[in-house]
């Protein structure tokens, strides 16, 4: 078997057209190198490109046999070399490899920030690869976790970067600031300094003119339970003001919007309400007395729940109590605005 990968693949003269030589010598590289073929008993007509250096020596957490469903941002920068100086500079960036063509440009190279991989070669304007410069800016961002923003923002300022926007917390729960690295890449940089849930970001973009929604999780193996209200609108109100239940789809009539058809609420720890209109005509599911429902909410903090119910001054049905099933839990119970009982628990069923 011929070590050159193009003798297996080639075909008569005269039945394929003559390719490009720069993608010759690029492909023939990249298969002897997948190939694990031994480069010095390559024929001595084929000019492979000079690979500097083949791999470094720099350890990552990268695991490389896992690609399915993987994405790797590809980038071009108008001198790629200077590009992986700067990222190891900048954002601490580790070479993996690069491939460098006989023409002197670099035609692939991999790095890893932070456990993230990322591909990089120079402009090939004949394959329709071009750079930020060429195109006069770049329609796509680059978003980075770090641990500490102000930091890695100061050191790639410093590097060479232009700042757009310096780091300030954000209503999400982040401090971001975004920078453009001196090769035309956007760069948003993100520091976590708290979590967010949907139901705070919303209530603090709000402020901002933006509305924040959430798609309805997708269910897997559940039981969803379903609540009739004479006023639905302020059932829902009570469910996630004062139980703490998150908003993800409330379908209103089209000719009455006090009239709810369907709802979504989410509890954060797990688990999904209904809650609509009851007695609604031609709905079957919908005819049943309102006030006589009973449900039982498992939460890990039922003393913040408990806290709310005494701010909203709710029934209380069941003061809290340690339940004698579960001797290292609390559980109380109360009474909604229409009749219905929700008691609420640290029990799970163990």
């Amino acid at each position: 078997m011929s070590n050159d990968p193009f003798d297996t693949l080639a075909v008569p003269d005269g039945d394929a057209p003559t390719p490009d030589v720069g993608f010759v010598t690029r492909l023939r590289a990249r298969l002897v190198t997948a190939l694990d073929l031994d480069h010095d008993d390559d024929p001595p007509h084929i000019e492979l490109p000079e690979r500097k250096p083949t791999m470094s020596t720099t350890e990552t957490s990268t695991d490389t046999s896992i690609t399915t469903a993987t994405v790797v941002p590809y980038l071009c920068a108008h001198d790629g070399a200077a590009a992986l100086r700067f990222y190891a500079d900048a954002f601490g960036a580790s070479e993996v490899m690069r491939v460098e063509g006989d023409d002197g440009r670099l035609g692939h190279a991999e790095f890893v920030i932070g456990g993230t991989s990322f591909y990089l070669s120079d402009e090939y304007p004949e394959m329709g690869v071009v750079s930020p410069r060429t195109l006069d800016g770049t329609p796509v961002a680059l978003h980075l976790t770090v641990t500490d923003v102000d930091d890695v923002f100061t050191r790639a300022v410093g590097a060479g970067a232009t700042a757009v926007m310096e780091p300030a917390d954000q209503p999400h729960g982040s401090r971001h600031g975004t920078l453009v690295d001196p090769f035309g890449h956007r760069w948003m940089l993100s520091q976590t300094i708290e979590d967010v849930d949907v139901a705070t970001y919303r209530e603090r973009a709000a402020d901002d003119g933006f509305t924040v929604t959430a798609p309805a999780s997708r269910p897997t193996g559940q039981i969803w339970a379903a609540m009739p209200y004479a006023d639905a609108p302020a059932g829902i109100r009570f469910l996630t003001d004062v139980l703490g239940f998150e908003e993800q789809i409330v379908v209103p009539n089209e000719d009455d919007p006090t009239v709810i058809e369907h709802s979504q609420l989410r509890w954060p720890e797990g688990g999904i309400l209904q809650a609509s209109t009851a007695n609604r005509p031609g709905n079957p599911y919908s005819q049943r007395p309102t006030g006589s429902e009973s449900l039982y909410i498992v939460t890990a903090d039922p003393e913040a729940v408990w806290r709310r119910c005494q701010d909203a001054d709710v029934e209380v049905v069941d003061p809290p109590r340690v339940p004698e099933y579960a001797p290292d839990t609390m559980v109380f119970s109360i009474r909604d605005p229409e009749g219905n009982i929700f008691s609420v628990g640290s029990y799970a069923g163990e």
